[in-house]
């Protein structure tokens, strides 16, 4: 898909902010800053990034506008609870499949069981021996299975989340073919002592987002914690949501930042306001011109759907609620747009 001829990329931005240091446009491939001692890339660069966060996560420009996120930084995902599908290649004890290639990544373990749904001679519960990517190590083979049914239910209810996730928005939804209410989101103290007191399995109603442990060799990641357990049949469901996402900064291999065409001299701005603040020690005239133009782009943002903002919290839109199903919850019960 080619990019619209308007849109701002990586060397746009260092263009224009060496241009404003008074280094010029650093001509082909930036090679006459290259041959200066100092060589002012580096520089420029770095004010780069710093004015692109700066669009990401911008400043408080008033009280009704403080904290602003920005819809492009929402993106929804799914979540497989287990890996579930239909396999034609066994092998002995081993067998991979059609749904899940590396199953290391899907963070499958030999604490995992298998549940062999078809074909008849081979049904029952499997247990892991080895895990590989691109294949499983049964303890005991399940027989000649071409056309293998499985679900593998995984023995603990803590997912990694996307190496981008910076918060949950709103909450966690099943397939529309699974007709179950949605998942609420709760504290991880409430979450964990739901786990404390009953150690039921059944389909998720409960979940809680926590950080990770970190040594600082890689940003914070998080996880999330279901309640109750996954029985063998929730397995084989996955849950849609949607989130805050971080983004990495610009290079030459991705070097177009989030948000479109419509940002691009808002980008541009940013990236002059660091550089006068950085270098002249004050805001001058693109620091205030970053701030007209912030307001616009987050009128128009707000044309495109943002319906929530702010640091007040989230309260999730009102989406249809309603399913009927063998839950024991068809009609959830809102107060505040929180379930009771």
């Amino acid at each position: 898909m080619a990019e619209s001829g308007l849109s701002i990329a990586f060397t746009e931005l260092k263009q224009e902010t060496g241009y404003f240091l008074g280094h010029g446009r650093g001509g082909s491939a930036f090679a006459d800053w290259a041959a200066r001692t100092p060589d002012p890339t580096t520089e420029v660069e770095i004010i780069v990034q710093s004015g692109v966060r700066q669009v990401y996560y911008p400043p408080a420009l008033s009280a009704e506008i403080a904290g602003y996120e920005w819809s492009f930084l929402r993106p929804s995902t799914t979540l497989p609870l287990g890996a579930t599908g239909t396999d034609g290649v066994i092998s002995g004890n081993e067998f991979d499949s059609a749904t899940y290639t590396d199953w290391t990544a899907q963070g499958i373990t030999t604490d995992d069981i298998v549940y062999v749904t078809a074909p008849a001679a081979s049904v029952g519960t499997y247990s892991i021996q080895s895990v590989a990517a691109g294949a499983i190590t049964l303890t005991e083979s399940p027989g000649d299975a071409t056309g293998l049914t499985f679900n593998i239910r995984r023995s603990t209810a803590n997912y990694a989340l996307p190496d981008d996730f910076s918060r949950l928005i709103g909450n966690l939804h099943y397939g529309a073919d699974t007709y179950r209410a949605a998942i609420q989101v709760v504290s991880v103290g409430a979450l964990l002592e739901m786990r404390a007191r009953n150690d039921r399995v059944d389909y998720p109603f409960y979940a809680a987002v926590r950080s990770k442990s970190s040594d600082r060799t890689t940003g914070q990641r998080s996880e999330i914690l279901f309640w109750p357990a996954l029985s063998a049949s929730a397995a084989g469901s996955s849950l849609c949501y949607a989130y805050e996402a971080y983004s990495g900064k610009l290079s030459a291999s991705y070097p177009y930042p989030l948000g479109g065409m419509y940002l691009a001299e808002l980008y541009i701005e940013s990236c002059l306001a660091i550089a006068e603040q950085r270098i002249h020690g004050e805001a001058g005239l693109h620091s205030e011109k970053f701030k007209v133009m912030l307001i616009d782009a987050i009128s128009r943002d707000r044309k495109k759907g943002a319906q929530i903002y702010g640091q007040m919290g989230h309260v999730e839109p009102i989406y249809e609620r309603i399913r009927h199903g063998d839950t024991g919850g068809t009609y959830p019960i809102t107060y505040r747009g929180a379930y009771l």
